[in-house]
């Protein structure tokens, strides 16, 4: 299920963000404007700001309008200054020397690494930011960034800023203060026309996702919502039994976080011969969205699966219908690596030797039944493999920390169903059951409780 189809949901969730400049900082000199002295360049200054650790939190996370105020007051948030000698952006390298400065003390200051592209580049941001180390042991780099067109971005310390090629570090220092430095690129001189990447991106936590390092969310809901429509053709969705929602204030911008976890799929009568085919997708309709605007820059937080329980997804046949082969598919991600193919699942069956609602049982008594395999079995992505016995119900189980949280990622169960017995009831109708187990997590802890989807569909079997 797309996005689109939940898009009247997630606008009436919609924060109203008012950002306005920073007052007080135009008052604060930008830089000591480059010169060369017989051929050697002289050391730029950089203005910025330092905030205790103690006061991060209250600080950079308190909104935009009291930020704005601890700005201008200087309230919390005391002046310093980055000292750059050198400068260097070549191809894909970085390198920085020189010091921070704040009253009368200067603290040493060298950094190397690789530049990669930034995330925010699909949103048009020409941007690129650095996977740095400070080789003298005094800093870890938060952020690096250098953006070179006039696109809008995010600023910690000037709203005019954001329109402007810009140059951004934010540093944390080894008591866990922060240090942060921003300057227009056309003011500092620097020489972007040597760097090539080749296109890739760092970690999102170097990248626009870097907040996440220092700052807690300012509000997390888990917001009741329950759609379940079972259409005349016995297709089913259902989507948000909870639709999750976060909101990460950082400095005069805030991030917001949407996520919902849909199901979808076809359940069809059965012949008298001949074999149905029934289908379930698990996925998830979810966007990001900074100062109301919906973007790809950051990378999205929530997760479905890869905490807690492991995801599971069973389709259970109703009275007289058995199953005959199955398909398993889809695309997740496990650590940094997209599965795609040939992936390791657990499987699960529940078979009789003569039809279970002979017993008196009913497909919902099938998802508490299924017996898994001891060992994992490898898949083929979209292939359709026999189930040997009499089956009634198939369940498999994705890697324990296999996880989907970007609306391309989905999970597919299908099974190829027929009638058990061509001598039984003539167009009888009955259930099937889907069901789909999972938890959902934010920056690795759990939200809620177990979602445990139950999802009844009616059709009819033996028909003649």
């Amino acid at each position: 299920m797309k996005l689109k189809k939940l898009t009247s949901l997630f606008i009436s969730f919609t924060l109203a963000i008012s950002i306005s400049g920073v007052a007080g900082a135009s008052n604060y000199s930008t830089v000591e404007n480059l010169v060369e002295r017989d051929g050697e360049q002289s050391t730029i200054s950089v203005p910025g700001y330092t905030v205790s650790r103690e006061n991060i939190q209250g600080v950079l996370g308190s909104g935009a309008e009291k930020y704005t105020d601890y700005i201008a007051e200087e309230k919390l948030v005391h002046r310093t200054d980055l000292l750059i000698n050198n400068l260097t952006l070549d191809g894909d390298n970085v390198n920085v020397n020189g010091s921070v400065k704040y009253n009368d003390t200067e603290i040493p200051l060298q950094l190397d690494g690789n530049l990669y592209s930034s995330r925010e580049q699909s949103d048009g941001v020409n941007s690129y930011v650095g996977d740095l180390k400070e080789i003298n042991g005094n800093f870890n780099v938060l952020l690096f960034k250098v953006k070179t067109n006039d696109k809008a971005d995010t600023s910690l310390i000037s709203e005019d800023l954001r329109n402007k090629a810009n140059f951004k570090l934010y540093l944390q220092d080894n008591k866990g203060d922060i240090w942060y430095y921003e300057e227009e690129l056309s003011v500092l001189g620097i020489d972007t026309s040597k760097i090539i990447t080749d296109g890739s991106n760092t970690d999102s936590l170097k990248d626009g996702n870097w907040f996440e390092q220092i700052l807690n969310p300012s509000a997390m809901e888990i917001i009741p919502y329950e759609n379940f429509t079972t259409y005349s053709t016995h297709s089913y969705f259902r989507a948000c039994d909870s639709l999750y929602y976060s909101k990460v204030p950082f400095g005069i911008d805030v991030a917001e976080f949407y996520f919902c976890p849909s199901v979808e799929g076809d359940i069809v009568d059965v012949g008298k011969a001949g074999s149905a085919n029934w289908t379930s997708r698990l996925t998830v309709a979810e966007h990001v969205r900074v100062n109301g605007t919906e973007t790809t820059g950051l990378e999205q937080r929530y997760k479905l699966g890869g905490v807690g329980t492991q995801t599971i997804g069973t389709i259970a046949a109703g009275q007289n219908t058995k199953i005959t082969s199955r398909l398993i598919g889809g695309t997740y991600k496990k650590s940094t690596s997209e599965i795609k193919v040939n992936w390791s699942v657990i499987t699960g069956l529940f078979t009789k030797s003569i039809p279970y609602y002979a017993t008196g049982k009913t497909a919902l008594d099938v998802l508490t039944s299924i017996t898994y395999n001891t060992t994992t079995t490898t898949v083929s992505n979209n292939t359709y493999e026999n189930v040997v016995g009499n089956v009634s119900g198939f369940s498999y189980k994705i890697d324990k920390d296999g996880y989907l949280y970007d609306a391309a990622h989905y999970l597919d169960l299908g099974v190829m169903v027929s009638t058990w017995d061509s001598t039984k009831t003539k167009n009888e109708s009955t259930t099937a059951y889907v069901n789909w187990k999972f938890d959902v997590s934010f920056l690795g802890a759990k939200q809620g409780s177990t979602v445990d989807w139950k999802i009844p569909v009616t059709y009819k079997t033996n028909v003649q």
